[in-house]
């Protein structure tokens, strides 16, 4: 399957065909429609782990579960960027190394 270019904001979670870059800092990548699922996925995935960790905030003596959703998300969101440092340009690619998360 061919390659496409993709723009893609992490804050925002979207992957277009067409800079936006209004949006916020975007990464430009070249990915087949299978790879921008994954990112779509993995997008889905953070945003249930953010969510979950909402649900508790009014328990605040017991931090273990809260725990783990945070560190679930942050999996996910490092893995995010890993897969847009994977496909991106040079220039995604110096972007993201001087986030200095991997």
């Amino acid at each position: 399957m061919a390659r496409k270019k993709y723009y893609v904001t992490v804050d925002t979670e979207e992957v277009s065909e067409v800079s936006l870059p209004e949006n916020g800092i975007e990464y430009e990548i070249y990915a087949t429609q299978e790879e921008v699922k994954e990112i779509e996925v993995l997008f889905a995935r953070k945003d249930k782990n953010a969510k979950d960790a909402v649900k508790f905030v009014g328990k605040p003596f017991d931090e273990r579960p809260v725990d783990r959703k945070r560190d679930n998300y942050e999996a996910y969101l490092i893995a995010i960027y890993r897969k847009l440092y994977d496909l991106g340009t040079d220039e995604t690619k110096n972007e993201i190394k001087e986030l200095h998360l991997f």
